[in-house]
């Protein structure tokens, strides 16, 4: 049997990874069921996909609603309620057969009750907190969610165990494919001589980051640029694109909506913690990762190295490994000479750039690289069975008719 093929389906994401996955998942869909009428609530990528289906909605932008820390969350409330209850409101008036929640716990969890009175089916793609490998954290969407996509293999152990039905379907950063032909028309093009090296910049897609980050990598260029033959090329959001013009002297070329690029004709990068180290361990590209926070988290800062006591990795490449595949240069350590001098270290030393291949290649594995199908084309799969499923309970339980006697 086969879906419903006049499918109503609610998209919700929320950071700059989830509205790009949820936005290749809403493609791919649209490509399988063409009739089907996909809304979202979530980011410009995702909105410019599910509009393209028959009577798609984008109902609400959610960048800039990904915070991290207790200051930003609070800041970010008032307009995250405001869309929540406008959400909510579409629900009573719009028939929705599935809603698909993307990652952004901090939103998404509290929208799982409302979907589970409102009878909607429930798949959650990036369960929140999937990279714990241990304690309770993410484990409160198990009953909650009809059906659970997870990219680790432990996460859906976990969630599992917590009775959630949960399968490890990969991640969808494997998606990427490049021929390695490509690399030298990719560096022609961001301005890079045959004999230079590349220096990928990638501060973040939060405008705090930008301003906190963007200088201190600017400073990083300015010291490996005393050395010959060094070219640079800082990748950003779009929104960001001006910020990081202020931020960057003008012979750092800014490339918006281009980091898997970037990163692949690079000889080296500087990335900001988050999705981003991951990009680059799929993609090859040697890293060092790096982090602060601006003056107005610093109140925060000893939470955040209370947290860190538990979680000894923060770069995502080392978090999968569970040991350190990738430097990491944090808080009081994220200065331009120590940043300057990890990636000048990488550049001259052959074998710390062939022990970080070979980990790059293990990660590929831990991410799915052997299963039989991609991460996106997986979990729309499990769409598919979940309003199967679901169809087939409304005719064997039909809503029972109440009579006045």
């Amino acid at each position: 049997m086969t879906p419903p093929t006049k499918s109503s389906i609610l998209l919700i994401a929320g950071d700059v990874s989830g509205d790009i996955n949820t936005a290749r998942l809403a493609r791919v869909l649209l490509e399988r069921h063409p009739g089907w009428t996909l809304h979202a609530v979530g980011g410009p990528h995702l909105g410019a996909e599910v509009v393209k289906s028959p009577g798609g909605l984008w109902l609400d932008d959610t960048s800039d609603l990904s915070g991290i820390g207790i200051y930003s969350s609070i800041r970010m409330y008032p307009r995250a309620k405001r869309i929540s209850l406008r959400m909510h409101q579409f629900m009573r008036e719009h028939r929705i057969d599935a809603a698909v929640l993307c990652d952004w716990g901090a939103f998404n969890c509290k929208q799982l009750e409302f979907l589970k009175n409102a009878g909607v089916p429930v798949l959650y793609y990036f369960p929140p907190g999937s990279w714990r490998r241990k304690g309770a954290g993410g484990l409160g969407i198990a009953p909650l969610a009809d059906r659970i996509a997870t990219p680790f293999e432990w996460s859906a152990q976990r969630l599992r165990a917590a009775g959630g039905n949960a399968e490890w379907v990969g991640h969808p950063m494997l998606e990427i494919k490049y021929e390695e032909g490509r690399r030298a028309a990719l560096r022609g093009e961001f301005g890079a001589g045959e004999h230079e090296k590349l220096i990928a910049l990638l501060p973040g897609s939060r405008m705090s980051e930008i301003n906190c980050l963007g200088p201190r990598m600017a400073a990083v260029a300015e010291i490996l640029r005393k050395r010959e033959g060094m070219h640079f090329v800082a990748a950003v959001s779009q929104r960001r694109a001006e910020a990081a013009k202020a931020c960057f002297p003008e012979w750092v070329k800014i490339v918006p909506e281009r980091a898997a690029n970037v990163l692949f004709a690079c000889d080296a990068a500087v990335v900001k913690s988050g999705t981003a180290t991951l990009e680059a361990a799929v993609i090859g590209a040697p890293q060092v990762m790096i982090y602060d926070v601006p003056w107005v988290g610093r109140f925060e800062w000893l939470f955040l190295w209370m947290w860190k006591r538990n979680i000894p990795f923060i770069a995502m490449p080392n978090v999968i490994l569970q040991r350190m595949a990738v430097r990491e240069l944090l808080g009081l350590d994220c200065k331009p000479e120590k940043i300057a001098q990890a990636v000048t270290e990488l550049l001259e030393d052959e074998s710390k750039r062939a022990r970080m291949a070979e980990d790059y290649r293990e990660i590929r594995e831990r991410l799915g690289a052997r299963l039989p199908e991609s991460a996106t084309r997986r979990t729309a799969a499990i769409l598919e069975e979940l309003l199967l499923e679901n169809n087939n309970n409304v005719k064997h339980n039909p809503p029972v008719e109440h009579h006045t006697p």
